[in-house]
């Protein structure tokens, strides 16, 4: 059982498209997690700076790039247990460290969901969840993950892989080799979530289109085959190697025929349908939205008992193959009989809107204990990485300096 009373930096925003996707999901988090635990927010504005007080738990403080009422914050690289730092700004007030038991990276996208913040929190010994590293560079890239999950076993789609700088030197050769994919296909930035950039096309003028997008938010895309014949399905798993796995409810997005889930069905669409102003989680008044909770889905997914164990041990095979630890969301395909179904990966959600909460209470475990198995996730890599040895004595240095 996870201590009471923990101190929990909760780190959000972020240089990314799903910038706003990451305030909501930090506030949902941080509601949840009092009054057992203390959420100390860390918001990382899109210009870059640092952010921190009791003002980020209050939704209503965003919207311009120095958030009403936070105090400035700064991360300081090689920092052990207290990597942030509110600086004194005088002679007469000193810098006050963040001090914090733990991290939970709610940053989706760039700078958070790719690894390079949870490099940062491993220099500095503080026991985080929502990666690690390595694990979550190669999951935040379509191309690298579809690599290592097919060499564990797992069925994924085909795909061209495009690189932004082949597209410059030459478009109608890249239409062209990206077309043997067929039509109707996907065209994707290849290290975006939330469905950002994603669109379908049917013909070469919409696949120009479409790249042109890709190329704007990202270096590398990816063209994929338009598996029409298969149904969209989703499921959550939360633990590491060192934990259980434990799976979610299996989710059906709802969308509009013959078109890719976009960011608005995701984030907007209940919005629309009178959906604003609802809270989740216990948010506080004038708190988040729903956020990713607000989507049209069913839940449980009207799928056969067969193909919901065939798609949770793909999920746990793939989350054992990556190396990822906390909750992910694996995004799949899913056709056939119930005898023999079969299932495509489409990609993992490594830091997903909302922690897929809403695809766990179903399965008998709710948010507030949700947040407690994170930090207790946490705490066991953290173990395992004090286990690991790391540097050794030598006796280089002596030598050299006797010559």
């Amino acid at each position: 059982m996870t201590q009471q009373g923990l101190r929990v930096a909760v780190l959000f925003g972020g240089p990314s498209v799903e910038h706003d996707v990451s305030i909501i999901t930090a506030q949902q988090l941080m509601a949840v997690m009092e009054p057992r635990h203390e959420p100390i927010p860390v918001y990382l504005a899109r210009d870059g700076r640092w952010w921190t007080g009791d003002a980020l738990l209050d939704i209503g403080s965003f919207g311009q790039d120095a958030p009403a009422g936070a105090e400035p914050c700064e991360l300081r690289l090689g920092r052990d247990g207290a990597p942030f730092a509110s600086p004194g700004g005088s002679r007469f007030k000193g810098d006050r460290d963040l001090q914090v038991d733990a991290a939970i990276n709610s940053i989706h996208g760039t700078g958070g969901e790719d690894g390079s913040l949870l490099g940062a929190l491993e220099l500095s010994g503080i026991p985080y969840v929502g990666g690690g590293v390595t694990a979550a560079a190669v999951s935040m890239d379509k191309h690298l993950t579809k690599l290592v999950v097919a060499e564990a076993g797992i069925r994924v789609a085909p795909h061209a892989l495009i690189h932004r700088d082949e597209f410059t030197r030459d478009r109608q050769a890249v239409i062209q080799r990206a077309a043997e994919q067929g039509y109707p296909c996907y065209a994707k930035p290849a290290t975006l979530g939330s469905s950002i950039g994603v669109a379908r096309v049917t013909g070469p003028e919409e696949l120009e289109e479409a790249l042109e997008l890709c190329f704007e938010l990202d270096r590398i895309a990816l063209v994929e085959p338009a598996l029409d014949d298969f149904t969209e399905v989703n499921v959550a798993i939360i633990g590491s190697r060192n934990t259980d796995l434990r799976a979610s409810a299996i989710e059906q997005p709802v969308r509009d025929a013959e078109s890719a889930l976009s960011f608005e069905d995701k984030y907007l669409r209940a919005g629309a349908k009178g959906g604003e102003g609802k809270t989740a989680g216990g948010a506080k008044e004038g708190g988040a939205s729903e956020g990713m909770a607000s989507a049209d889905r069913i839940i449980p997914a009207p799928i056969s008992d067969a193909a919901a164990e065939a798609l949770v041990d793909a999920a746990k095979t793939a989350h054992r193959a990556l190396g990822l630890f906390g909750v992910v969301r694996y995004d799949f395909f899913l056709k056939g009989t119930d005898d023999a179904p079969e299932v495509v990966l489409n990609e993992p959600n490594t830091a997903p809107g909302s922690f897929a909460y809403y695809l766990f209470e179903p399965a008998g475990l709710p948010f507030p204990e949700l947040a407690d198995q994170l930090l207790e996730i946490a705490f066991a890599e953290a173990a395992e990485r004090r286990a690991t040895t790391r540097t050794f004595e030598s006796v280089l240095i002596a030598d050299h300096q006797r010559r």
